[in-house]
């Protein structure tokens, strides 16, 4: 009998040593975001159980963490939004880089998985979701910085190629308080190719120029929740014209931006109509690091309809980049 005993341990620790990680805690956490949080009730037309019940199998036999993540990530591309997707630790330190990242909003199962390596992930060969991410290169170079300039006739030119990086605004409040310090008559806000980023953010590059509430989020869980500018008081650091130029590469929070400066009369946008795609996207923390990027609601102005599905429409439509920046010098210089 204590052969058999012994015998039994043995084995026991043999299949404890052999078990894989608990992969499919990860899994459940990843879908059950989308099935209960996601702001489409139907999930644009996607038949998520479906889905769930597809990838639960291929989740649970893959071969290491990188693996489960790809697949997540693939998972979300089936929503088609361009904006849901799953990052790996590495992926979602290199893309938020300092970001806020929001708690699970149930219960996390325990145990909690083992971080995953951090040598890069191979290339995903499936369907994987369009949703903006990091220029390639070296982790360091990050997003395109904000830069700005000065141009003839006492005008300046603000490049704001994102709105994912949380300095982003700060760095412009500083180029505009030097160069309201200089006299600048006028401001051309460049926000072509733009792919969007996160909603304070936006209210935070918002609130330099304006003040006010010119935002409201649906959600699915939450209802209709304000998004005011920030800060919300109080008088913006410039008053100057402003002409915003865009395009249909502007997508997300940018066409948010755009639109609250539109609407509140504060400036005139020139080029073409953006992207229409204007999901509110809220970055979920998985234990480990991780992070599940969802769309969790839609950006609507207040007393209006959202601009989900038709975009932003400029005042003065002009094709052409370097058309473009022309007619904004000439509207500032009155032409």
């Amino acid at each position: 009998m204590m052969r058999s005993l012994l015998l039994a341990l043995v084995l026991a620790s043999g299949l404890a040593a052999a078990a894989p990680p608990d992969y499919l805690t990860r899994f459940d956490q990843a879908w059950r975001l989308v099935d209960e949080y996601y702001w489409d009730v139907n999930h644009l037309g996607v038949d998520w159980r479906a889905v769930g019940e597809r990838y639960r199998p291929r989740v649970a036999a893959a071969a290491s963490w990188d693996e489960v993540y790809r697949l997540l990530d693939r998972m979300y591309g089936e929503l088609g939004d361009d904006h849901s997707r799953v990052l790996a630790p590495d992926e979602a330190r290199a893309a938020l880089r300092g970001a806020l990242c929001l708690p699970l909003p149930f219960p996390v199962e325990r145990p909690r998985p083992p971080a995953p390596a951090a040598t890069p992930a191979p290339a995903d060969d499936g369907a994987g979701s369009g949703a903006p991410q990091a220029p390639a290169g070296e982790e360091e170079a990050g997003w395109d910085p904000f830069s700005y300039r000065r141009l003839e006739g006492g005008l300046a030119y603000l490049r704001v190629p994102q709105l994912v990086e949380p300095d982003v605004a700060g760095r412009l409040a500083e180029a505009v308080r030097g160069l309201e310090s200089e006299g600048v008559r006028g401001y051309i806000l460049d926000l072509r190719d733009n792919p969007g980023g996160l909603a304070y953010v936006m209210a935070e590059v918002a609130g330099v120029f304006m003040r006010g509430l010119p935002w409201r989020i649906v959600t699915r869980t939450k209802g209709v929740t304000p998004q005011p500018t920030l800060p919300f008081w109080g008088r913006p650091l410039t008053d100057k014209p402003l002409v915003v130029l865009i395009n249909g590469n502007v997508n997300s929070a940018a066409e948010g931006l755009a639109g609250a400066l539109q609407r509140s009369g504060r400036a005139r946008l020139v080029g073409e109509t953006t992207a229409g795609n204007t999901e509110v996207v809220l970055p979920y923390c998985f234990p480990d690091g991780g992070v599940a990027m969802l769309a969790s609601g839609v950006l609507a102005p207040v007393g209006a309809p959202t601009w989900e599905g038709r975009g932003v429409e400029p005042d003065l439509v002009v094709a052409g980049e370097e058309a473009q920046l022309e007619a904004a010098v000439n509207l500032l210089r009155g032409r």
